[in-house]
């Protein structure tokens, strides 16, 4: 069993990757620059998970850099960024009695994962970003939603929404591989993936 503090630890360091996920803010950027943010998380992260995790010396130079990086690696379909949207890794749906031509296709964003989502949401009373309305799947509000559940649920949920909803990083890691000149996005989701294997195995 978990204890208590950590379960508060560890969730903390899943909120602060689901901010780093996100577009960047000139908030995060001052947490970064002013309070060791990064230091910080892969303190965190070593301590936690047991895993080494260097980011801060791949950090882009400046506000404007990170934007750039964020919106040419993650953020942007019309920059050909692997957006880390859950739906668009998985068949549309497993529903067999579907019949939209694209269901048992990927690449398309409100499947399955996705209403899953806004059900938890919304059972949770939880409400998400405007820019993430739409795209409830997106890996921010899944590494919230973890973190809620790391300290709110019973082990066995938490398993089973991990296993549920972080099994299509690999394949996002590799198309994020493929389009990304810059190195702080591949290497926060390489960390990323360990700490989901470590997480996933503390409830065994």
């Amino acid at each position: 069993m978990i204890g208590l503090n950590k379960k508060t630890d560890c969730a903390n360091v899943f909120i602060v990757l689901a901010d780093l996920f996100k577009h960047p803010t000139r908030g995060i950027w001052d947490e970064i620059q002013q309070e060791d943010l990064l230091k910080k998380l892969e303190k965190s992260v070593n301590e936690l998970f047991s895993i080494y995790f260097s980011i801060e010396e791949v950090l882009p130079e400046n506000y404007e850099e990170f934007t750039e990086i964020y919106m040419t690696s993650i953020g942007s379909t019309q920059r050909k960024a692997a957006l880390p949207i859950e739906s668009l890794y998985k068949r549309w749906t497993l529903d067999e009695t579907c019949t939209l031509p694209f269901a048992r296709d990927k690449g398309y964003i409100l499947g399955d994962s996705a209403l899953h989502i806004n059900y938890l949401l919304e059972k949770l009373k939880i409400e998400i970003p405007n820019e993430l309305q739409g795209i409830p799947d997106h890996l921010a509000i899944l590494l919230e939603l973890l973190a809620y559940f790391i300290e709110h649920a019973p082990e066995s949920s938490t398993a089973e929404f991990l296993d549920d909803h972080f099994d299509w990083l690999d394949e996002f890691e590799s198309q994020l591989s493929k389009v990304s000149v810059h190195p702080f996005y591949q290497r926060l989701t390489g960390a990323l993936i360990e700490m989901i294997k470590a997480q996933r195995n503390s409830y065994q």
